[in-house]
Formats: C-alpha cells, sequence, structure tokens
C-alpha cells in the first residue's frame, strides 16, 4: 500500500499492511532539523516544500498535516491583522483591525492572494505535486471562527459571543466569506485532503452549547459552499452534539485524548464511539511526551495502546505525533530518533 492508502483504509476500519502515522504540527521541528530559519519557512518557498517534503518522506508520515505557522492561513499582515517576530520564533498574533462596526466596510474579500497565504498556497502547490500522489497530504483552510478571531481579536470575539451579538454576526458574516475564498484558493492548489480548521475551537475557550448556537451555522455555510468533502470539521468532534452533555463530555475527552494521549489504557473506553471526520481514531502521543518521555516509556505506552485498540477492539488507528516541535537543533535529533524508534515499531507491529 502506499501511505495514502493506508491512511484511507485505516479511515474507513479496513485493514491496512500497517498502521498510518499523522504528524499534525511539525514546523519547528523541522526549521531546527533541516537546518532553516523560521523567516525562510515563512517566506522561500523552495526551502519550506523541500523541509516538507523531506519530513514526510524521511520519517514516513503517511497523513501530514503540514506546512504550520497560524500567519500563513489567510490572515496575515496582507489582511490588516498584527502579527510580533520575538526572535527566531514563529510570530504570534497581536491584534486585528475590526474595532468596532465602522471598520467593516474596510475589510474586503481579496482578489488575489499575496504576502504569506500566497507563500503557502505555493507551498502546498509545489507538496501536492511532488509527492501527494502517494502521501495523504493535508492543510487548513481556517474556518470563519478563526478568521473572525484573528480580525478582531481573540479575546474580544470571545467576550462578543456573550456581550455584543449583534456586532459578533456582523463580523461572522465578513469572517465566513473570507473562509470561503481561503478554501477556494486553497482546493485550487489540487491538494486531495484540506480541512477546516477552527483552530481556537478547544473546551477550555468554547462552551459546546455556544459553539452548536453561534459558531457552527457559519462552518456549515462554508462547507455547503466547497463541499464537506472538501471541509471535514475534524475538530467539531471536540464539542460533541448540541444539547446532549454526554456526547459534549466524550468530545472534551477525544479533544484530550487527541492532544496528550491517556493517562491509563483503559480511559480510551469512553471516547471510542467518538471520530473526527476526515481521520482515522488517534493512537496519540503528545509533543510534550515525545519531547521528555524515554524512549523506552514511548515504546511501552505505544504498544500498550495499539494491544488495546487493535487487539481487543478491533479497529485500525493511526498513530499520531501532535504536534513534532523542537527549540533546538539537538532537541530535533533526539525527537527524530525517537520518531525512527515509533516508524520501526509500527513497521514491526502485525494486524
Amino acid at each position: 500500500m502506499t501511505p495514502k492508502q493506508r491512511v484511507a483504509a485505516a479511515r474507513d476500519q479496513k485493514k491496512p499492511d500497517k498502521l498510518p502515522i499523522m504528524a499534525a504540527n511539525s514546523n519547528t521541528f523541522i526549521c531546527q532539523y533541516y537546518d532553516m530559519t523560521v523567516r525562510q519557512f515563512l517566506t522561500d518557498v523552495d526551502l519550506c516544500t523541500e523541509g516538507n517534503r523531506r519530513f514526510t518522506e524521511e520519517f514516513e508520515v503517511d497523513y501530514n498535516l503540514c506546512v504550520n505557522g497560524y500567519i500563513l492561513y489567510g490572515c496575515g499582515p496582507e489582511l490588516g491583522c498584527e502579527w510580533r517576530f520575538a526572535g527566531d520564533n514563529f510570530p504570534g498574533f497581536v491584534s486585528g483591525p475590526l474595532q468596532g462596526p465602522g471598520d467593516l466596510k474596510r475589510i474586503e474579500v481579496p482578489d488575489t492572494s499575496s504576502g504569506y497565504f500566497a507563500h503557502y498556497l505555493q507551498v502546498t502547490r509545489n507538496l501536492q505535486e511532488a509527492i501527494g500522489d502517494r502521501y495523504h497530504l493535508s492543510v487548513s483552510i481556517l474556518g470563519p471562527f478563526a478568521v473572525a478571531c484573528f480580525l478582531r481579536g481573540i479575546q474580544e470575539a470571545l467576550c462578543d459571543t456573550v456581550a455584543d451579538l449583534d456586532f459578533f454576526h456582523l463580523y461572522m458574516e465578513k469572517a465566513t466569506e473570507l473562509s470561503i475564498w481561503i478554501g477556494r484558493q486553497i482546493l485550487n492548489t489540487g491538494i486531495d485532503h484540506p480541512i477546516l480548521n477552527e483552530i481556537f475551537l478547544t473546551p477550555e475557550m468554547i462552551r459546546p452549547d455556544a459553539y452548536h448556537e453561534l459558531i457552527a451555522p457559519y462552518d456549515r455555510r462554508v462547507q455547503e459552499t466547497l463541499g464537506p468533502e472538501n471541509a471535514p470539521n475534524s475538530l467539531a468532534a471536540f464539542m460533541g452534539q448540541p444539547g446532549d452533555r454526554d456526547s459534549q463530555r466524550g468530545g472534551a475527552e477525544l479533544y484530550r485524548a487527541f492532544f496528550s494521549g491517556v493517562e491509563k489504557i483503559k480511559d480510551l473506553e469512553s471516547v471510542l464511539s467518538h471520530r473526527m471526520p476526515g481521520m482515522p481514531f488517534p493512537a496519540a502521543i503528545s509533543g510534550r511526551a515525545l519531547d521528555s518521555r524515554p524512549l523506552d516509556e514511548l515504546l511501552d505506552y505505544l504498544k500498550q495502546v495499539l494491544d488495546y485498540l487493535v487487539g481487543e477492539k478491533n479497529m485500525y488507528p493511526m498513530i499520531l505525533l501532535s504536534p513534532v516541535q523542537a527549540d533546538s537543533p539537538d532537541k530535533a535529533r533526539a525527537i527524530g530518533s525517537k520518531i525512527k524508534r515509533i516508524q520501526a515499531l509500527r513497521d514491526s507491529y502485525l494486524l
């Protein structure tokens, strides 16, 4: 099987030749491991393409949510949002151009892509042409609420969901137009498997019922326009079903399992009925564990999870590494060595 076929089989719960590996965020690792600066990653199309390609192939990342970095996703300085660099780190969001209703008329859907977003599109196009026939490549279509948070400010948008709903709905209309435009530009690259990425959609930030009432209708509008198969709303699984507290608790547990793994294998039982659209069920190793836990502990943990999911529950999960981050070349080499041992365990694991 090709990596792409392997992901499709596991997603559909058909037996693959071996379990797929997914990496959900690898930007700083790529910079440190392949010797490029953050600014090169964000602006040099050839270097960024090559780093993402080498990472995918060297570490056999069957499912790669690649070209990561929030500033790339369509709400960079070219749209009036302010970002701040601190040393050789990825820039952080500072503020947006939307202070009040009068500012809405100055925010227009662009005619063409430019700046960081244009770079993102070209790298995506290059990767799809180079390895997209073999690997399951995914990139982010920024969802309307995420767009709104960048235009308005993250704290301000959250407050508006409680204190100023009229204004919130006004700018969510504009954010939806922008999300649809972003999605169309990404689909034009030829990428097969983008996701609708509401990057602030976490149980710690949004109450599930608030999501279903205030945000989900705009997400559905984007999906209806682009086609649900072109923009699966993967992170919405963390919100559960509207009005269903048990489902919402399960969604929150899936969120923790996706990003942090589990403390005890039996904790997986409560999330097995939950799925993220477009993805196999995750057997997750968190970025913190990948960074700090000894290799023997990591491999023992992973084998226990796989024995439970594959052996006891007859499932075919993906091995999820989320995120893969490093703050120095030495750290990147250490993490890279661990990933190759995880890869070796996957290759020898009998299904």
